[in-house]
């Protein structure tokens, strides 16, 4: 199984390679190194193995030090007379420097994925499929797990490069034996944006299963106040800063909770800044996220519609609310939509309309409200269960073994 993280919180490609691991399957997860984590890593089921390339380290470094102002430079900024000439030869520096870096990490992580030997390459995203056809070559089996529309969630690229990307999934789809995703509305969109023959097949982001012991919330000290929690990445586009604004319009016993990390953090922070009903905490082990979870209220799913790929938006989250027993706030986005009003476990709302996520907040949170999504999520736990979505897992990957031709 291939993917570009570091495997510090990829919840998916954990659950899929520990259930394909106790099944019996020898499972190795290449992935990127990162500061936070281990050149190797024994988990239960499965093996990671993280890549980094010495080459691509100092290109970095290159492209930060042409990145950074000389004093000349500073000085003709400041006077407005700046260096056109200089200026444009760094940005193609740095260009080429950045694509350079990219094919030597991509080298990388291909000659750790060659040495597995495996009889079954995984990518996980656009970003590794090229490396997992490569790696497969002609006589292994090769399967895409597409857990977004890639191109569609590039934030600030042109539209001509999202073409150039989206016939450049379709042409290494045709090289690939199965292809699955996260849910049915996207898995249309694969089907028919690539014309592929076979089905797409499903598997939902449904957590691994957890004992609650009571239904509700853990008990806390102040039970009057009501915890509503957002965890995950403080990522663009996922509403977090409408979010932090709605704070203003929360009840005085609401309490809004953002647990996690994120390149947004410090704008969150700065717009929740004054506000009592605002806390910050940071990210538990990707293993313990249901568990902690289970300390609040709410779960919140506040994904904006700025691209399709957020409108069909799966999010990992979603299930490990329901598997903590929350009754759930979503934006009112199709999938999200389906899941809270077919089990009738939550309300939605506008996640561009920070009033409409304070109302829908205020609402959930009333006894009432409460006592009524709460009854019903068991059942919604039955039916959005890992143990129903990782018999289809394993379903795929028997196939796969038995499978000669690539679905184009």
């Amino acid at each position: 199984m291939i993917v570009t993280n570091d495997m510090s919180s990829d919840s998916r490609v954990a659950r899929h390679a520990k259930t394909l691991g106790l099944e019996g399957y020898q499972v190795t997860v290449v992935c990127r190194l990162s500061e936070r984590t281990e050149d190797t890593e024994r988990c239960e089921g499965y093996k990671i193995v993280r890549v980094h390339s010495e080459v691509a380290n100092y290109l970095t470094a290159i492209d930060q030090h042409l990145a950074a102002p000389t004093v000349e430079q500073d000085y003709h900024e400041r006077t407005r007379f700046l260096l056109t000439k200089r200026k444009n030869l760094s940005w193609v520096a740095r260009l080429f420097l950045r694509l350079a870096r990219i094919v030597f990490v991509q080298l990388a992580f291909l000659r750790e994925a060659r040495k597995t030997g495996a009889h079954i390459y995984c990518a996980n995203d656009l970003d590794t499929l090229l490396l997992a056809v490569l790696a497969g070559s002609f006589d292994r089996r090769v399967v895409y797990d597409s857990h977004e529309l890639w191109p569609d969630m590039l934030v600030g690229v042109p539209a001509f490069l999202k073409r150039i990307l989206h016939s450049y999934e379709g042409a290494l789809i045709k090289r690939v034996h199965a292809v699955m995703t996260v849910n049915e509305f996207i898995a249309d969109e694969l089907a028919t944006r690539y014309s592929i023959r076979d089905p797409v097949r499903v598997v939902y982001n449904c957590a691994l299963p957890e004992k609650l012991t009571k239904e509700g919330p853990l008990r806390r000290k102040n039970q009057k106040v009501k915890v509503a929690l957002y965890h995950g990445w403080y990522s663009p586009e996922r509403g977090l800063e409408n979010l932090a604004r709605a704070s203003e319009f929360l009840s005085p016993d609401v309490l809004l909770l953002f647990r996690g990390a994120g390149k947004l953090e410090k704008d969150l922070r700065a717009l929740a800044s004054g506000k009592r009903n605002v806390r910050f905490e940071p990210p538990v082990d990707v293993n313990r996220v249901v568990e902690v979870a289970r300390r609040a209220d709410v779960g919140i799913v506040p994904y904006l519609p700025t691209n399709l790929c957020n409108y069909y938006a799966s999010p990992n989250k979603l299930f490990e609310y329901l598997e903590a027993g929350l009754p759930i706030a979503v934006s009112n986005l199709p999938f999200m939509r389906k899941v809270i009003m077919e089990s009738d476990i939550g309300t939605l709302f506008d996640a561009r309309d920070p009033r409409s996520i304070a109302e829908a907040l205020n609402k959930i949170t009333r006894p009432s409200h409460l006592d009524r999504y709460r009854k019903n999520i068991p059942l919604a736990r039955k039916r959005y269960n890992w143990n129903v979505e990782s018999e289809k897992l394993l379903g795929i990957y028997a196939e796969l073994l038995g499978s000669r031709a690539p679905i184009g």
